[in-house]
């Protein structure tokens, strides 16, 4: 225990940017951003975390800080680029509510919302069945690891003290990120919107050849039901869609900071 209180005393600055600089990601990142997160884990997880890149960063370590306005300085640098890491990680996890939107409203659940206890807000209820599925595989399938990954990466892009600008490349970049996300939540919901569809000119095929059939009592249970049945034969197709969105997002992590890195 001494020579662990020694060595963070010896680099107290450099220990407290790294602090910083973890605890921006776990601020914003996928699955420990949750408010049911205990604070306490995270704030262990933090400073373990930081424990453990402290003897690698501190080698040829040349950062100088004169006085406490300096150190504010770049510890407001070093934690906004650890949000800027988790907020584009969870970005990508906002694919899966945009194609629980569209799965809502083409089932005629779009009324139904239920409550998200990470960003405290009403989404589809099947956006939360999925994303409780791509949370449990993201840690399954070492999705933390690869965060943590990511974290060390950002050091040798922006090292600590590093002073960047956004500019217009990365307003660009985060456009695409948008787009793509759009294009991944279309895609994740087809199978279930193009049966639908279907569903729908079916009833109206009925509806034209047999007007006494009420097509609307009718069709709302019998979309419900297609969607459904639908849904759990795509189900084991999240597994491979989930692998593509991870890796997505860490390759989108990595541009972000190789564009801030340039200037």
């Amino acid at each position: 225990m001494e020579q662990l209180t020694n060595t963070i005393l010896a680099n107290f600055n450099l220990f407290i940017l790294i602090l910083i600089r973890v605890t921006g990601i776990f601020v914003a990142a996928p699955v420990f951003a949750r408010n049911n997160f205990p604070m306490l884990l995270k704030v262990g997880l933090s400073a373990t975390i930081s424990f453990i890149l402290l003897p690698t960063l501190g080698e040829g370590y040349m950062l100088e800080i004169n006085g406490f306005l300096q150190l504010g300085y770049y510890s407001m640098m070093e934690f906004l680029i650890g949000l800027l890491i988790g907020f584009i990680s969870f970005t990508y996890f906002t694919v899966i509510y945009v194609a629980g939107t569209i799965i809502d409203v083409q089932m005629g659940f779009s009324m139904v919302n239920v409550f998200d206890p990470q960003t405290n807000t009403q989404v589809p209820i099947m956006g939360n069945f999925y994303n409780n599925i791509i949370s449990l595989l993201f840690i399954v399938m070492n999705g933390h690891h690869l965060l943590i990954r990511a974290l060390v990466g950002s050091y040798r892009l922006l090292p600590v003290g590093f002073t960047f600008t956004i500019g217009d490349n990365v307003v660009v970049q985060m456009t695409m990120i948008f787009s793509e996300i759009f294009i991944l939540a279309v895609k994740f919901s087809a199978p279930v919107l193009i049966t639908v569809i279907l569903v729908d000119i079916l009833l109206g095929v009925l509806a034209r050849t047999m007007p006494q059939m009420n097509v609307f009592v009718v069709g709302m249970p019998l979309k419900i039901v297609v969607g459904m049945v639908m849904i759990l034969i795509t189900l084991p197709f999240v597994i491979p869609f989930s692998e593509i969105l991870f890796n997505r997002m860490f390759e989108s992590v990595f541009d972000i900071l190789k564009i801030l890195s340039k200037g």
